[in-house]
């Protein structure tokens, strides 16, 4: 299996802390992005993720974390700031070269939800199959 360089952001949040591990289980190299250094990214540091931290909101801070990066998690809550950081993430990606980016910002992505963007996400963001795929 080729091991992908992966970026997770919001990776102490409800769904990135759970990629997280998940990714370097399946061997990847992971980047955590998240917003403060605290106890939870000191437990992803010694599960083996390097750690960044800063603002999604910030551009400077999320165009430097897709440096050396084939594929990103980008997860921002469902708030004011989600397009901001939805376009600065983009921008940053691409000019890193980032090749795939996994877009999970629906906490309401479930089979249940009665939103149809929810279903959309919860079809397309398997972050399982990253691990599967390559």
């Amino acid at each position: 299996m080729l091991k992908k360089h992966i970026l997770v952001t919001g990776a102490t949040g409800k769904t990135s802390a759970y990629t997280v591990p998940l990714l370097i289980e399946c061997g990847h190299y992971v980047r955590a992005f998240m917003h403060k250094i605290d106890h939870r990214s000191e437990r992803m540091k010694a599960m083996g993720a390097e750690i960044v931290a800063g603002n999604l909101l910030d551009f400077y801070a999320i165009s430097d974390a897709p440096k050396n990066i084939d594929t990103a998690y980008f997860c921002y809550p469902i708030e004011p700031g989600l397009v901001e950081a939805t376009a600065y993430f983009a921008q940053g990606a691409r000019e890193a070269g980032v090749k795939a980016i996994v877009n999970m910002s629906q906490i309401s992505a479930r089979r249940e939800a009665k939103s149809n963007a929810a279903h959309r996400q919860y079809y397309t963001s398997d972050c399982g199959a990253i691990c599967r795929k390559t």
